[in-house]
């Protein structure tokens, strides 16, 4: 990029996008105490929860699990039990008899939501960019001729669109951001991608995959008491705008009421990272635990289709499915690291993981991985080593999480 900013400011980390993921990492960061900014495209926090119109967070709990049936805690958990003392949240019981899986979805309030997550990033330290979505990202190509951190996961067809040929990487220096007064850049050591739609990983060059061949889930309008599905490509502007204006009509032809309209399409799916694991839904069935596995996730695959019945596999399994850390850290970069629905995985896994607890749970991980490589003075992308990968999760035991062991 070639053009001179209003300001530049300097982190530790930015954190890109406050749905969900961004969230939990940007409090995650916070309360470790490294100096965070996030940046937001919309004027509040909370993404598809309470911007987008969809107010319920699935799942924290593994019903058929032996034991303690809660799998996701930490600053996810916190946060709807504070909002639950705040009258703002319904929780299920957790331990009730599985009839189907949305049964343990917390409700939330959106407007008491936004405030209380206004409320813990503020706590944590973290500077906060509303409206100010990021644009751009300025790279510099980093000599990696010992291959470190590029290490090959997934299939050839993952690795062969992953853009990096395994003997240079590259360093994100900075994310632009559109302010009030003009472009601004925001230098950092680290960054994390959790726009939902892989933005950085596509501003940086780095590899990604886009649906199947390029078809994507449909997404969901909420608007005037109807909610409707429909087209929603996230990912390709012109064609994003084309769905927008769809959106209006179909909720006008629909008999929509007075009661406002969510600002934008609720996206489902878009583009997924080649990250240096790619998760498949083998694994994901059976539970599989990895020695990198930092997270759990509880939800069932479900890729929506227009016209046409969603393509569905309940999970009911005591076992509970994990997320990978090598699954969060793109190929070819040296400092981003992803969380939330766009990390590395096949298409089915995505449709599982892109729920909004399991978005938290990845959050968390991410900034306590961006805490662990500062702390111990190493790159972000060799965090998926063992010592490293101990110390991601002694951060996160130690901040309330649950960790696959």
């Amino acid at each position: 990029m070639n053009l001179s900013y209003k300001y530049i400011r300097d982190y530790d980390v930015v954190v890109s996008g406050l749905g969900s993921a961004g969230f939990c990492a940007a409090v995650m960061c916070g309360r470790l105490g490294l100096k965070c900014a996030a940046v937001e495209k919309y004027h509040m926090p909370g993404g598809v929860m309470t911007v987008l119109g969809n107010n319920s967070i699935d799942q924290f709990n593994n019903p058929f699990a032996d034991g303690d049936k809660l799998v996701i805690t930490g600053i996810g958990w916190e946060f709807v039990n504070r909002l639950a003392e705040m009258g703002g949240a319904v929780i299920p019981d957790m331990d009730a008899e599985y009839k189907y899986h949305w049964q343990y979805g917390v409700k939330v309030n959106p407007t008491l939501a936004a405030s209380l997550m206004n409320d813990m990033l503020i706590e944590a330290g973290v500077d906060l960019y509303y409206g100010q979505g990021a644009i751009d990202v300025v790279c510099t190509e980093a000599d990696n001729s010992r291959g470190e951190g590029i290490s090959a996961g997934g299939n050839d067809e993952n690795n062969s669109r992953a853009g990096n040929s395994g003997s240079h990487s590259r360093r994100i220096d900075g994310v632009a951001i559109s302010t009030k007064s003009g472009l601004a850049l925001l230098r950092a050591d680290n960054f994390i991608d959790c726009t939902g739609d892989g933005d950085l990983i596509a501003y940086g060059g780095f590899g990604y995959l886009t649906g199947d061949d390029g078809v994507v889930q449909p997404g969901a309008i909420h608007g005037g008491g109807k909610v409707i599905e429909l087209a929603c490509h996230a990912s390709d502007s012109d064609r994003l705008t084309l769905d927008e204006i769809a959106a209006r009509r179909k909720l006008a032809t629909a008999g929509a009421d007075s009661s406002l309209c969510a600002p934008a399409i609720a996206p489902r799916e878009s583009r997924r990272a080649v990250c240096q694991v790619m998760m498949n839904s083998d694994d994901y069935m059976n539970g599989a635990v990895f020695p990198d596995s930092v997270a759990y996730t509880f939800w069932f695959i479900d890729i929506h289709r227009e016209g046409e019945p969603a393509v569905i596999r309940y999970l009911r399994s005591p076992r509970t499915p994990t997320i990978r850390l090598g699954a969060m850290l793109p190929v070819g970069a040296e400092n981003l690291i992803v969380a939330g629905r766009c990390v590395g995985s096949d298409r089915e896994t995505n449709s599982a993981i892109r729920v909004k607890s399991s978005c938290m749970a990845i959050g968390q991980a991410a900034g306590a991985a961006v805490y662990t490589a500062k702390r111990r003075g190493v790159r972000l992308c060799r965090t998926a080593d063992e010592a490293n990968v101990d110390e991601v999760k002694r951060i996160l035991k130690t901040s309330g999480a649950r960790v696959p062991e």
